[in-house]
């Protein structure tokens, strides 16, 4: 528990800001945490280059960085899980800010609105009647005690 109370110091103390069409976007760096994500498209040699691609396709939830001088985009966000030695992952905040009164962490918010950007079922995830349903640690219960 004391790993993951500095893991939240380091995660809320630091964050990368793009800026695009005047309003400011952060991209949080995920210490200690591996995304379940996609990379695709180009590579990018910095980081103000990809967290402007992010931005302007918007449908983006973060970058890796995969090499020195080397960043990919993320898409389809489908969990996550802790890894110490990780420092690869940038996650685009979208929360505008917006916490629940239930979430264990400060991750929490961050993730739900990377997994669900519209507040629907992404595309990796699969419908089960109305429920959304995806292949990861995430599940419809844990989701429910936010709210």
């Amino acid at each position: 528990m004391g790993a993951f109370n500095i893991f939240s110091l380091v995660f809320l103390a630091s964050a990368f800001i793009a800026q695009s069409n005047g309003a400011i976007n952060r991209f949080i760096p995920m210490w200690c945490v591996d995304l379940h994500a996609l990379p695709n498209g180009p590579t990018f040699d910095s980081t103000k280059d990809v967290m402007q691609a992010c931005v302007e396709g918007n449908t983006c939830i973060g970058f890796k960085k995969i090499s020195d001088n080397e960043y990919r985009l993320l898409y389809a966000l489908t969990g996550y899980t802790f890894n110490e030695t990780s420092r690869d992952y940038y996650l685009w905040d979208k929360t505008g800010g917006k916490t629940f009164p239930n979430q264990p962490n400060e991750l929490d918010a961050l993730i739900l609105f990377a997994i669900y950007p519209l507040i629907e079922c992404p595309a990796s995830f699969g419908i089960d009647g109305s429920l959304c349903r995806g292949l990861s640690s995430i599940s419809v219960n844990y989701l429910m005690l936010l709210f």
